[in-house]
Parts: C-alpha cells; structure tokens; sequence
C-alpha cells in the first residue's frame, strides 16, 4: 500500500523523475533475475564460443560491445531467435524509404541500430526511460560506426505530435503506454505513419481493441504473434548445458503476445 502512494504521488509531483527512477528499479531486477537463473553466465559462456555478433536474422553481424556481453543475456539476439515473427515486417520496412524510423523503447539498442545499419541514409531516433538502457544503446551506436542515430529518453503524444515527420516508421515497446501514446487525435501525423506497436494486454486490457478502433479507417491491421522457440532449431546453443538453453532464447512474456503492423490505405 505505501509503494503504491509513494509511486502515485511521485508521478502526480515529478512524473519523469518517477519513471525513471521505476525504469532503473526494473532493469536492475532484470539484471538480477539473470544472474539468479543462470542466464548470464551461459550468454557469457556462449559470447565466449561463438562471439559478440548477430548470427542470423535482418540485422546479421550487428555486433555488441562487450560491456553489454557482461550484464546481459543476449543469446537470443545473437542466435537470431528474438521476436523471429517480427523479420518479414523487418524486411518491409528496410524497403520502404521512410522519412524517420522512431523506436520507442530501445531496450539494448537491437532494433535502433539495426534498423541504422540497414538503412543508413534514415534519422533514427531512439527513445528509453532507463538510463542504462540509453546508454547501452549509444555503445552499441558506437561499436557498429552508426552516424544516423539519436538516442533520447521519453517519448509523449505532445513529441510525436510536434516532431515525427510525415513517411515515418514508428516501432514501439512501450510497455503499457501504447493507449495513451497512439491517439491520432492528439497526434494527427499518426495518420501519415506507419506503425509496429507491440501490445501489453495484461497492463492495460482493451488496448488492441481501441488500437484497431483508432487506425481502422486510416490503416490497414495485420497481427502477428510471438511464442516460445525450440532450441533445438539453433545448433549454436550446444555449447550451453541442455537445461540452460530454452531459458536463454525466452523472452520471458509468460505466454504469447501479440503485435500490430499498421499500414496507410493506399
């Protein structure tokens, strides 16, 4: 009860301060569960056999510094396991031409410099509320020589509505906040853009449904959904131990998720 009010009366007084400082509690715990399960240690001992670098996928040979190989797992992006479903909409977008390509929970940096990397003559700007996700994410800018990124930490509707450019790309993990962020009636340019938004039914039940209402006459809406993957599609995981290797490719979503893929009509 007493975080609770803590963290409603944070936000009523100085919600960016609030957010974050709840953005680096998060990534801490994160960084902690790894280390608990094991994972750390086995994407160091896999880094150790195969690398720092992406091994399939759009953004192949992408590589990470080696700060990053430290404090997190990345066998799931190094294997090319990670969000897998989300690579033929990856393609799309690298052929079609955008204006600006806006990634709105950067995480890591995997899809702000990947997506730079492919498309370099693109402005991307990156967006995170946790500083350590922000730096990590200008590391990775840095270890792959990219020049088209800027890395900033809040995203608002107020933001998007006074600065994305008509032909944007817009991809988004924001854990939650995707109701409140993607109104095209307080951000009208939405309407000019196209949109990845991955959903968080669980934080906020009905936002794919008010989604769809939003963009369905603007948009068409295609679905895609992310699972579990077996291990066994990826030889690489043999250097790990056999009951380490499904729990360093999960992402950890505690079932399937769903992602929308908005497209302008004609």
């Amino acid at each position: 009860m007493l975080k609770r009010i803590i963290k409603k009366v944070g936000m009523s007084i100085a919600p960016h301060v609030m957010i974050e400082f709840l953005s680096a509690r998060s990534q801490r715990l994160i960084q902690k569960i790894e280390r608990d399960s094991g994972c750390g240690k086995a994407s160091q001992d896999f880094v150790a056999a195969h690398g720092r670098e992406v091994l399939r996928g759009p953004f192949k040979d992408m590589r990470y510094p080696e700060r990053i190989a430290r404090e997190r797992n990345l066998v799931h992006r190094l294997v090319g396991s990670y969000e897998r479903e989300l690579h033929p909409w990856i393609e799309e977008i690298i052929l079609g031409n955008y204006a600006m390509l806006v990634d709105i929970g950067t995480a890591d940096g995997f899809y702000a410099v990947g997506f730079a990397m492919r498309m370099p003559s693109t402005k991307v700007i990156g967006f995170d509320t946790d500083r350590w996700a922000r730096g990590a994410t200008r590391e990775l800018v840095q270890e792959n020589g990219c020049v088209n990124v800027e890395v900033k930490s809040i995203c608002t509707p107020a933001w998007i509505r006074d600065n994305v450019l008509p032909n944007s790309l817009i991809f988004s993990d924001c854990e939650g906040y995707e109701m409140a962020l993607f109104d095209p009636e307080v951000a009208p340019i939405l309407t000019a853009c196209d949109v990845v938004i991955e959903l968080h039914e669980r934080v906020e039940p009905g936002v794919e449904d008010a989604i769809r209402a939003r963009f369905s006459a603007t948009h068409d809406i295609r679905l895609s959904t992310y699972f579990d993957h077996d291990p066994a599609e990826f030889a690489e995981l043999e250097v790990l131990p056999l009951d380490m290797r499904r729990a360093v490719i999960s992402e950890g979503r505690g079932g399937p998720q769903n992602v929308l893929f908005l497209t302008r009509k004609g």
